[in-house]
Parts: C-alpha cells; sequence; structure tokens
C-alpha cells in the first residue's frame, strides 16, 4: 500500500520512494488525468524528501514555462509567414487564370478581395462572434467604414460563413498547434487565439494586396475603391519600423495596433510617480479601449470620435465585473465580453439572484483617468486625436457625506472574533491547514500583521512591503521606519513616518521572529509574501490569503473592503476615545486639512505622542498565548514558496 508523506507527490511502496505527480493539463499531448511515476529508488526518508521537492520545482519550472506568452517578434514572424504563403498561392492561381485568358479579368479581382474581407473580419472580430453582417451588426459597419461596396457585401457574408466554419473546426485547431510548434511557440488557448488572428491577418493581407497580381485589370470597372500598399487595412505597421505614419493629408496619427507600445512608453514617462499597480491599470484600460475601437472599425487615432468614447461607457456597463481576474475573459474581444455580461445576466434573472455584470463607478473613475493620462501622452507627442469630453460619461466622486457612510468601521468588539482563530490557537498544517484547528503555530504574515493593522492602522502595502532594516531600537523601544526600501514605495510624502511597534507585538514573539528573519538573511520582513519567481504585490498576496482566515472567523459578520476596514477602525476607535483627529492622521500617514497649522506650521506627533495615543486603544489580543517561535518550513528552508507562480500578463 502507498503511503503519502510531507512532501507534496511523494509516496512510499514497501521500502521504496516514488514520485508520482499528477501531469499539469498544460501539457495535452497526455490525457487528462495521468499521472507520471517515477522510483527514486532510495528508502532513506530525508533523502527522498530532497530528491522530491527539487522534481518538484523542475515540475513547476516546466508548467510555468509552458504557459508563457508569445513574444511580437514571433507574432510578426507568424504574419509574414502566412501572408507569404497566401500570396504564393494566389500567384499560381494568377498564373493559370492568366493562361486561361482572365488576366485583365476585373471577376478574378473582386474575388479575391471579397475572400480578403472575409478574412480580415475573422481577423479582426475572432471566430467566438458570429457576424450576420446585416442592420446594426459591428462587422457591417467595419466593412462600410471601409469603404466596401454594398453590393458585395452579400458575396462576403457567404465567404466569411465558410471560413468561419472552418477555423471552428477541430482540424483547423490543430493546424494550428503544429504551427506554433513550429514556430516554438508555447501551446496555450491564449497564444492560439492569438495566432489564429495572425493567420487571418496574414491571409487578408495577401488577398487585399492587389498591386502586382492584377496590375492588368482597369480598376474602373470595379465598385471597390482600391488603396495602394501602404492603405491596406491589414499592412502591419511594425514592418514599417515606427508607430506612426501620416495619412489623410498632412495628419499624424498612432496605429491602435501601436496603443499598448505608446502606452508601456507613458508608464516608462511616469516612472516612479505610478505604482505597478497604476500602470497595470492604464495597460488594461488601453486594451479595453483598443478592443472596443477595433469593434468599430476604428484603425488609428485621427479616427477615433466622440462617439467612440461613449461607447467605451456602455461597454463598462455590460461586461463582467470581476472581467479581469479571468484569463479566459482577458482574452475576450470587447464583443465577446459583452456577450459574456449578457450570459451571466440571464443566468441571474433566472435565478432570483443580481448578475456580477458593469463596473463599479469607482472603477470607471479611475478608467477614464488613465483615458485622460493616455490621450494628453498622445497629443504630447504630436499625434492628432480628436478633443474629447468626458463629461456626462465619468461619474462623479461622491460626496464627503456618503463617503462617511460607505466604508465600515469595525469596533474592537468586531475584530476581536479574528485572534481566536486557528492562526493564534493552532492549526492543522502550514498551508491550506491555516484554517482548521491543529497543534501548529507559525510565526508569519498572517500571524503578526493582523495585529499590526489593528493596533496601528497602516495601508495594507505599507506593512506587508516592510524590509528587516525598517524595523529599529530608540531609547523607548522597537519602532518601525515607513519608509521607500527596494520592495515597494509609498504612497506620498507624508506616508513616511515613524511607529512605535505595540507592546502586544513584542509579547508575541515579535522581536525573536525579526531576529531570527534577519539571521537568515532575508530582506523581507515578511519573506512568505514575497516570490523570487515573479515581481508580486505584498499587499495583494497577503490580502488573498487573511481575507479566507477572516470570513471563517466572523462569519456572516464579515464586512466589506475587510482588510482596508481595519484601518478605518482604528481612526474611529481612537477618535471615538477624544484623540485629536491631527494626531490620528500622522499615526495614519494621511495629511490633516483644514488647518495652516497642522500642514505648514507643525511637524508630525512624536513617539511619545503616538505612543501615548495608542494606549487608548482597547488591548483585543490579550487572549492570544506566546508560542514558540516556528517559522514556515519553506522560509526556514530558504525555498520558493508553495504558491509561487509566473506572473500575469
Amino acid at each position: 500500500m502507498a503511503v503519502r508523506h510531507e512532501v507534496e507527490n511523494l509516496i512510499r511502496r514497501g521500502n521504496i520512494f516514488y514520485w508520482r505527480p499528477r501531469i499539469p493539463a498544460a501539457f495535452i499531448q497526455c490525457p487528462p488525468g495521468s499521472r507520471l511515476s517515477l522510483t527514486l529508488h532510495c528508502s532513506d526518508h530525508r533523502k527522498a524528501q530532497i530528491i522530491g521537492r527539487k522534481l518538484n520545482t523542475r515540475l513547476a519550472e516546466l508548467k510555468m514555462r509552458s504557459q508563457e506568452t508569445m513574444s511580437k517578434q514571433q507574432l510578426q514572424k507568424l504574419f509574414e509567414h502566412e501572408r507569404d504563403r497566401e500570396l504564393e498561392r494566389l500567384d499560381d492561381i494568377s498564373t493559370v487564370a492568366k493562361r486561361n485568358g482572365r488576366g485583365a479579368d476585373v471577376m478574378e479581382m473582386e474575388l479575391d478581395l471579397e475572400v480578403g474581407w472575409a478574412y480580415q473580419l475573422l481577423a479582426k472580430f475572432g471566430t467566438r462572434s458570429d457576424l450576420s453582417l446585416e442592420e446594426n451588426c459591428p462587422g457591417l459597419a467595419f466593412l462600410l467604414k471601409n469603404e466596401v461596396p454594398v453590393s458585395h457585401i452579400e458575396a462576403i457574408r457567404a465567404n466569411y460563413r465558410a471560413e468561419l466554419s472552418i477555423a471552428r473546426s477541430t482540424g483547423f485547431e490543430d493546424g494550428i498547434r503544429r504551427l506554433i510548434y513550429n514556430f516554438d511557440i508555447p501551446d496555450t488557448a491564449l497564444n492560439r487565439e492569438r495566432a489564429m488572428s495572425k493567420i487571418f491577418e496574414g491571409r487578408a493581407a495577401a488577398l487585399l494586396d492587389i498591386n502586382d497580381r492584377h496590375e492588368l485589370v482597369d480598376r474602373s470597372l470595379s465598385e471597390f475603391k482600391l488603396r495602394s500598399r501602404t492603405d491596406n487595412p491589414s499592412a502591419d505597421v511594425r514592418s514599417t519600423g515606427t508607430a506612426s505614419k501620416r495619412q489623410e493629408g498632412e495628419q499624424r496619427v498612432v496605429a491602435v495596433s501601436e496603443f499598448e507600445q505608446e502606452c508601456e512608453k507613458l508608464i516608462a514617462n511616469m516612472g516612479k510617480e505610478w505604482e505597478p499597480a497604476t500602470a497595470r491599470d492604464a495597460m488594461a484600460l488601453v486594451r479595453m479601449f483598443k478592443s472596443v475601437l477595433a469593434e468599430h472599425g476604428v484603425e488609428h487615432s485621427g479616427q477615433i470620435e466622440q462617439y467612440h468614447i461613449g461607447r467605451l461607457r456602455q461597454h463598462f456597463n455590460d461586461i463582467p465585473t470581476d472581467w479581469g481576474r479571468s484569463s479566459r475573459m482577458r482574452a475576450m474581444s470587447a464583443l465577446e465580453l459583452r456577450a459574456e455580461g449578457d450570459r451571466l445576466r440571464k443566468a441571474a434573472e433566472a435565478t432570483g439572484t443580481k448578475a456580477k455584470v458593469g463596473l463599479s463607478t469607482a472603477t470607471i473613475r479611475k478608467h477614464f483617468g488613465n483615458l485622460q493620462h493616455f490621450l494628453k501622452h498622445v497629443r504630447g507627442h504630436g499625434f492628432d486625436v480628436a478633443d474629447w469630453s468626458f463629461d456626462g460619461l465619468r461619474p462623479k466622486k461622491p460626496k464627503a457625506g456618503l463617503i462617511r457612510l460607505q466604508q465600515y468601521k469595525p469596533s474592537p468588539q468586531d475584530i476581536a472574533p479574528i485572534f481566536a482563530s486557528p492562526i493564534y490557537t493552532g492549526s492543522l498544517d502550514c498551508r491550506r491547514g491555516r484554517k482548521k484547528p491543529g497543534r501548529h503555530i507559525f510565526h508569519d504574515a498572517l500571524y503578526y500583521l493582523p495585529i499590526l493593522f489593528t493596533y496601528l492602522g497602516a495601508r495594507r502595502n505599507e506593512f506587508a512591503g516592510l524590509a528587516v532594516d525598517d524595523v529599529e531600537q530608540d531609547q523607548h523601544g522597537l519602532v518601525i521606519q515607513l519608509r521607500t526600501n527596494a520592495l515597494r514605495r509609498l504612497k506620498n510624502a507624508q506616508s513616511h513616518r515613524t511607529l512605535p511597534v505595540p507592546d502586544e507585538l513584542v509579547r508575541l514573539g515579535f522581536v525573536q521572529y525579526h531576529a531570527a528573519i534577519k539571521q537568515l538573511g532575508y530582506e523581507a520582513l515578511f519573506p512568505d509574501l514575497f516570490s523570487d519567481r515573479t515581481r508580486n504585490d505584498p499587499g495583494d498576496r497577503f490580502y488573498d490569503t487573511f481575507t479566507p482566515i477572516m470570513q471563517e472567523a466572523l462569519g456572516e459578520n464579515m464586512w466589506k473592503r475587510s482588510l482596508h476596514a481595519l484601518r478605518h477602525g482604528m481612526a474611529d476607535t481612537l477618535k471615538q476615545a477624544g484623540v485629536p483627529t491631527e494626531v490620528i492622521d500622522d499615526i495614519s500617514g494621511r495629511l490633516s486639512e483644514g488647518s495652516e497649522t497642522n500642514t505648514r506650521y507643525t511637524n508630525p506627533a512624536g513617539l511619545p505622542l503616538m505612543r501615548s495615543a495608542l494606549t487608548k486603544y482597547p488591548v483585543i489580543t490579550a487572549t492570544i498565548e506566546p508560542a514558540p517561535l516556528q517559522l514556515l518550513p519553506w522560509v526556514e528552508n530558504k525555498q520558493a514558496p508553495p504558491w509561487a507562480r509566473k506572473g500575469k500578463a
């Protein structure tokens, strides 16, 4: 009988150890649910653990590598390959046509153009859309925007339907897999979708490039408004070596396909003024805007109208609220996202629940703020953009009275049940068992940060990103220096401050914990929140881990914005105890407003004053019994955390 051990995937049969992991779903050549079974040829438990951990790490690396996205260079090569291959095929057809006396036949040229526009629809809208090319269809709007004659729409529809049917077949997807394998591109759903788009784009470029192939045709016999190569909507702008080009006279524009590169320049220009999270939000907005513009056939900045800004605003109302958390939905087009939102609405109506559709007003305000930044960047670099207005589109900032009511302010009694959770009384193990009762008490971020947040009310990232050197000793005890370090920045100037370490933290072994982490050579005070495989946000990592534990402890009494509410609760408790708001603001890292004395003529509250103010907060952790110091095993062994994985794009 096989016996499992502490190391994941390690089992023992008789006296011999085996490594038996489940094969990741990313390895598509293996049947779903299959496992490897590898004998380690050893009976020593410790040696088997070492080998097992190494094999687990290697498997994780292979799994992560299989999820990498293709580079822009690979995309470009794929486009050029498919375009050139299609051109060769079309040249053969053209040669046969000339041999049969149809070298100057306008119908031969129009057949190419009709198929080319069908492929262009597939490239722009993807294969999940089902375009009718009838009234109010975005595909029809795209064709008419590009001056495709109405008399040819029916033929384009027939070609589109035929190619869409082929594209949705299993055989076509198998061909995509083989193609990306030949280009050394990881086989992922996202890469297959991108490759498919480039294939259609390449074929469209070849079919619409008729100058040489149909040079004998009398163009006046066709209703198509024929373009030069530089006007070809399928031409890849990157092949020109620049993101901009002059069109329509002296108009200087930036192609929609290059919006992400322009956003990268904006992020670089903002430098340290933007947090990584702000940069990610800006890029998410640009990608969303780009998808909406593509849906309406907009090809460059000079074609963007106020109407398109309005369509973006409506788009915010019709997409799933949590679209950004799903890799599947992040890969969807604007049309597909709204279809997903509609599906969620119908499902909610059927069950009588509220659909998670539509972004919050705060998120919409943030997106329009980022759009305004992007607009200024594009204009500042000399590109022509219309004078957009956000009037009537951007939600107004809520009034101060409403803001006060928006956030729950938990009292000490509300918070106290958290400190009776297994984190403090003993948990089953160091991983998923942290929520279950047991005999282990581990000292890490989950143990110390809730106490820090409760008594000091700092921002999530401020404490989660503390460095070992940020904890110092003064004449009255331990202090925390909140300052910019190599792990994270602070929000603003007033966020830089010195805070006293709460006495309860010292009682519960924080001094010994700090010394142990320092002796191990860590830079981060809470290394369990960091991974060497990605630049993750330690505050987000703590939130994702701690919130389920909070929910378990508080049950139906769990409040919204749970972690941030601790900051509000500390401030409210001190205010009700008579502590001046100016002192509370200095502890919290806010700048008091309304008095020039507070901002210009006085320094922040000193440590003695802070210590005196903080004594007004009741001690709600007195029931926690101190336990011998026990670090997480992977922290003590300086290993990668079990949750470590490659970051999202």
